[in-house]
């Protein structure tokens, strides 16, 4: 039982590590359309995008990598990449 709490609690402690950036209350000035063709035009080819926590979120794959790139909707700059 102890190591089943244990588990948990380790769990719930990494759990924010798993997530991304957070841009609530961030007001979005620059359209989604605008990042896209930004990844495009690099090269990058989009599976999925969506809207976390206020940030524009891209799915997709670029130089046969996968990449999940998150954006400030606001200025339109990278703020994490996760390669895999």
């Amino acid at each position: 039982m102890q190591r089943l709490a244990f588990a948990l609690g380790a769990l719930l402690i990494a759990a924010p590590a798993f997530a991304g950036p957070d841009c609530s209350g961030r007001e979005a000035r620059m359209p989604m359309w605008q990042i896209a063709k930004a990844f495009e035009d690099a090269g990058g080819q989009i599976r999925e995008m969506r809207v976390s926590d206020g940030c524009y979120e891209i799915y997709g794959t670029k130089d046969a990598q996968r990449l999940e790139i998150y954006y400030d909707p606001t200025t339109g700059d990278e703020l994490e990449r996760e390669v895999g």
